[in-house]
């Protein structure tokens, strides 16, 4: 061997270096990784994971002072919040095999729900029944919380693991989620709505989420919308959008949606009839859109815009059956811009986001992202209201 190269090999192996090892990697930056807000929009509380060590946590804030009210570590990631229907407590898992209850207002641990297979991913409250509904492997299981106890099984679903839950604001339906796709479910009989979901191979489902007793909304991986009606899975809606991250107020009738990014878009999205006021201007205006004047067809599309979303249905019907091509045209063109342009854009994460909520009476919209913080919005007006800075749940407080 040349003599230079193994001298250099030498002082690799007996040099400062060998001794004092690697520099450390960087710590991990906390992580927000789900948001709830009480039913009565009182409490927010965030689970995060992700900190020094990879220690997660779960902290409580008042949402009318934005005052920290609690906070809890552990060793792992914290990942799914849910309150419970009465809003005095939640439950969230703790990458273990249990899931955490803790009281709402000051934290402290009211007993685990499990032992579980395999660490619990995913858990969501069932409205009207007491149970609470827990993913782990491949099985959904409902929770006595009184006695404690497994009192339902959704089985075949899901070949190894569920990571996430949703369940309908009437606790009829509930989706599942998983690395294999997504699964819908009738709580009280316990059967799999083979007809519901029809996902394509190749293509990921995002963000569902409940828009009413049997409508769910979701994205998938191509950045297309769907609105979907249960059980039968007929397809109500499709729109090209941005995909990723769901929210929704039934409130304000907006959505939020994000994708992969710091921003979040807002979206009109009303799902309701227009009021009587509201139909006489869209048939006004469909009629505008015919008109001989240029600049009248230019505002009337204008003003349909500013109707939002409740005209949708009657645009949709005006693409096809509109008394000339000029309406068929305009049709097209503004129901596109109302279901593809964003109402705002909301700017100011510096990494990516991944949950978000809208408080119970729509007026504030919450956002978690990868750099540590939530941040409360005026969904209204895309004014930042507070900026809540997670804890890390590494550090002693």
């Amino acid at each position: 061997m040349n003599t230079a190269r193994l001298g250099a090999m030498l002082a690799l192996l007996t040099g400062p270096a060998a001794f004092t090892g690697a520099a450390p990697p960087p710590p991990q930056p906390v992580q927000v990784r789900s948001l709830a807000y009480a039913p009565d929009g009182t409490v927010l509380v965030a689970a995060t994971g992700g900190g020094t060590g990879g220690a997660g946590g779960v902290v409580a804030w008042d949402a009318a002072t934005r005052k920290q009210l609690w906070a809890r570590s552990g060793p792992k990631g914290f990942g799914s919040v849910s309150f419970a229907p009465d809003g005095k407590s939640i439950a969230v898992t703790h990458g273990a095999a249990t899931v955490l209850r803790l009281a709402a207002l000051t934290g402290q641990e009211m007993g685990e729900v499990g032992p579980h297979p395999k660490p619990v991913r995913a858990c969501v409250y069932v409205p009207g029944t007491g149970h609470l509904a827990t993913g782990s492997d491949g099985t959904v299981r409902f929770w006595d919380l009184a006695t404690g106890k497994v009192v339902k099984e959704l089985k075949g679903g899901h070949p190894a693991e569920i990571n996430s839950l949703t369940v309908s604001p009437n606790g009829k339906w509930l989706i599942s989620g998983g690395p294999d796709g997504t699964r819908g479910w009738d709580v009280a009989t316990g059967a799999e709505l083979k007809n519901g979901f029809k996902q394509e191979r190749g293509i990921a489902w995002y963000g569902p989420t409940f828009v009413g007793p049997d409508r769910v909304l979701f994205a998938d991986n191509s950045a297309t919308q769907y609105l979907l009606e249960l059980p039968s899975g007929r397809e109500l809606l499709r729109y090209e959008g941005f995909g990723g991250g769901i929210a929704y107020s039934p409130a304000l009738g907006v959505a939020a949606f994000h994708w992969d990014g710091t921003n979040v878009h807002i979206m009109d999205l009303a799902f309701r009839a227009p009021t009587a006021a509201e139909q006489a201007r869209i048939e006004s205006l469909l009629k505008e859109f015919d008109d001989d004047s240029y600049p009248v067809r230019v505002a009337a599309s204008k003003a349909m815009r500013q109707v939002s979303s409740v005209a949708e249905p009657a645009l949709r019907k005006a693409m096809t059956d509109g008394p000339s091509a000029e309406v068929r045209m305009r049709a097209r063109v503004t129901r596109k811009a109302i279901l593809e342009e964003p109402l705002r854009t909301l700017k100011g994460h510096t990494a990516r986001v991944r949950p978000m909520c809208f408080s119970p009476n729509g007026k504030v919209l919450a956002t978690g992202a990868e750099d540590g913080t939530v941040r409360l919005w005026d969904p209204s007006t895309g004014k930042e209201l507070a900026r809540l800075t997670a804890p890390d749940p590494g550090v002693q407080q």
